[in-house]
């Protein structure tokens, strides 16, 4: 198996005791244990800022250099998340020296577009390329297609995509295929709008200038809430997963505030009328 573990956390905890706390909790909460061998990339924000950044607002550190290191020392990668949106080609430009600085085998990029999936897998051939979830891939023709353009080596599917078993089966490729292990609040998001507000925000644009949440900004309501369900300790069965040919997975932070998975149960609908309210 393959588990690639989010590293996005306060620069002062260090990644290995990090990435204790995920082997901990996962062993805890759920039927499957992992080593470090067992863990293909950690991904997060680091020391250096770059345009190319998404997902996240960039203007915080989650790896340093002492944190990297010992991720090699240990035959562990690191992912950049680089999933912006909207990216320029002067702007990428500018960012080849960042991008030079961690190009090595074992390394990877994570992208939301095509066109920077193939600057880059041009340019830095040593990177592993990774599509996004962002790129929300929810049928066959969608990733068949995806996966023919030969530039991504994986394809992580938004969270939501593995309750359609029968979709995970006719998948031909699997070996290219990422999967959640566990969950944050997209899980049950009905317009990612934070994606695109949040890429606005990391190439500069004035006129954006704060993140944007479909349910807390605009009042969307979630696809669906099960409040039987403690979502910070919630895990897939993976065996399952195992079984049908997965071998690649997506591990996410246990913590509230990293994860917002309160937006996830229909009982704080009431926190957002009250702030609306005010």
């Amino acid at each position: 198996m393959h588990i690639s573990c989010s590293a996005r956390k306060e620069w002062q905890y260090h990644i290995k005791d990090w990435l204790d706390f995920f082997r901990s909790h996962a062993k805890i909460h759920s039927n499957f244990q992992f080593q470090y061998k067992d863990i293909d990339y950690a991904f997060g924000q680091v020391e250096e800022n770059t345009h190319l950044s998404g997902g996240r607002i960039a203007d915080c550190i989650n790896l340093t250099r002492v944190d990297i290191y010992w991720l090699y020392d240990n035959g562990i990668g690191i992912k950049l998340p680089l999933s912006n949106k909207f990216i320029s080609d002067k702007q990428y430009k500018e960012s080849k020296p960042f991008l030079k600085q961690y190009h090595r085998k074992g390394n990877a990029i994570i992208t939301a577009t095509d066109k920077l999936a193939k600057y880059i897998k041009n340019d830095f051939p040593d990177y592993q390329i990774e599509a996004s979830c962002i790129q929300d891939i929810v049928d066959t023709k969608k990733l068949e297609q995806k996966i023919s353009l030969g530039v991504y080596d994986t394809v992580v599917l938004p969270i939501h995509m593995n309750d359609d078993v029968k979709f995970l089966k006719r998948i031909k490729d699997k070996e290219k295929i990422r999967l959640f292990l566990n969950v944050e609040c997209s899980y049950s998001c009905p317009k990612k709008i934070c994606y695109g507000t949040t890429s606005k925000i990391n190439v500069g644009e004035k006129e954006q200038k704060e993140f944007k949440c479909s349910f807390w900004d605009f009042g969307m309501e979630r696809t669906f809430h099960k409040d039987h369900i403690d979502w910070n300790n919630f895990y897939f069965d993976k065996a399952k997963f195992d079984k049908i040919g997965f071998t690649k997975y997506k591990l996410l932070p246990s913590w509230e505030h990293q994860q917002r998975t309160v937006t996830m149960y229909k009982k704080n609908r009431k926190l957002l009328n009250l702030a609306n309210n005010k």
